[in-house]
């Protein structure tokens, strides 16, 4: 195909698409009538203006009727929800901290990395003593190296003990990629260790080492030394379960809001034809893809604490995953049941029809119809029993004349 002709096939896409395929007619004819007669140059010209017709064919075919079809329409309603993750992205930085979450850590064996804690009183999490971190480095056989680190969150730099670093073993190729704790430090010192001050701390084990055997071993030597039962707990989480902890909480709050929902809500789907189970899977999983975006970007739960374990932030992060996952599906099912059986177009035309008062016919209620003039949906004023309770009626060809497109 040529040039010319491909300019108004692409014009063409701008132009209603009921009226596309007389106005492409249209436009070949006189873009060949004008090759023959002003020539190849000439047709060029003519075909661009292809796209200033095309706006123009917009001017009476935008009635409001016709954009409430429209803003009633599936498609409407995805492209409504897709722009959700795209308006995350912009305002959380192009999703800084899901692109670390996901992708690999920058450090040499990465599966050997593990940071430590230590229970304090009341079994809470806490960090590390430096002489019990002294006494590991002295003795313990299944670490390959042991550090401490200290960082607030409100801070840019961190500190660290001198042999951070060759602990990590951050890969070359990470260059500026590198980062640890949280991406917004930007400044790394290095600190002498104080003996009354708790850090957090990470270590690298040995090959073939398991966390649990290091985590016994670690809690014997605190023993051994005369720290209490108590004090002597330790606990060993793999860096990067730590990192990736974020979609288990988000996989847990989602399951646990399926839970929620199901012994509250007639989850009974009006059709599960395959158009509309495709429609509503798409708009559940883009309403979940946002609620995961925003969790992991504007609570940071993907950052590493001293305790080295679940925080606060992972807490923040799981009530909202929890909530937000449950308003996703409430809306959705909602949603799908306000929908016609055979366009899936949003039901409008809402009518209160009945006596309330007159519950033992149970006739009282609301009644919405497709815009289209596929069905009418009754929903009655209150449910007579558990089961889907909407009624819809299918309208026949008769009705048409009144559902003419404006």
């Amino acid at each position: 195909m040529r040039r010319p002709e491909w300019l108004i096939r692409a014009a063409s896409l701008l132009v209603p698409s009921e009226r596309r395929a007389e106005w492409i007619k249209e436009w070949l004819a006189e873009l060949h009538y004008a090759q023959e007669h002003a020539g190849e140059a000439r047709s060029y010209a003519f075909a661009r203006g292809a796209f200033h017709d095309a706006v123009w064919q917009q001017r009476d075919f935008w009635t409001p009727k016709r954009a409430r079809r429209v803003a009633q329409s599936p498609g409407m309603c995805l492209a409504t929800l897709a722009a959700l993750p795209v308006v995350i992205a912009l305002a959380s930085g192009f999703l800084s901290l899901t692109r670390l979450a996901v992708k690999p850590l920058p450090y040499r064996d990465a599966g050997r990395i593990v940071l430590i804690s230590q229970a304090g009183s009341m079994a809470e999490r806490s960090g590390v003593p430096s002489a019990n971190v002294t006494l590991w480095r002295d003795y313990a056989q299944t670490l390959d190296g042991i550090a401490t680190y200290q960082w607030r969150p409100d801070a840019g730099s961190a500190t660290v003990s001198e042999n951070f670093f060759s602990v990590l073993a951050p890969e070359r190729r990470a260059g500026r990629g590198f980062w640890f704790l949280s991406p917004k430090i930007t400044r790394w010192q290095i600190g002498r260790p104080d003996k009354k001050a708790r850090y957090g701390v990470v270590a690298r084990l040995r090959p073939e080492v398991s966390p649990s055997e290091a985590s016994a071993e670690l809690s014997a030597i605190l023993r051994k030394n005369g720290v209490q039962d108590w004090d002597s707990l330790v606990e060993l989480t793999p860096l990067a379960s730590r990192v990736h902890m974020v979609f288990w909480v988000f996989a847990s709050g989602l399951g646990l809001a399926i839970l929620i929902i199901l012994p509250t809500l007639r989850m009974r789907m009006p059709t599960w034809n395959p158009t509309a189970a495709g429609f509503f899977l798409a708009k559940t999983g883009l309403l979940l893809v946002s609620v995961l975006l925003c969790g992991i970007e504007f609570t940071g739960a993907s950052s590493i604490t001293m305790l080295g374990g679940a925080n606060g932030l992972v807490a923040v992060s799981a009530w909202l995953f929890v909530m937000g996952s449950t308003g996703a599906l409430t809306w959705s099912i909602a949603d799908q049941r306000q929908r016609c059986r055979v366009c899936l177009k949003r039901l409008g035309m809402a009518a209160h029809v009945g006596c309330p008062g007159c519950l033992l016919l149970d006739w009282a209620g609301t009644e919405l119809v497709c815009v289209e003039g596929h069905g009418m949906l009754h929903v009655p004023e209150m449910a007579a029993c558990w089961q889907d309770p909407d009624k819809w009626t299918f309208l026949d060809e008769s009705w048409q004349e009144l559902f003419e497109r404006g």
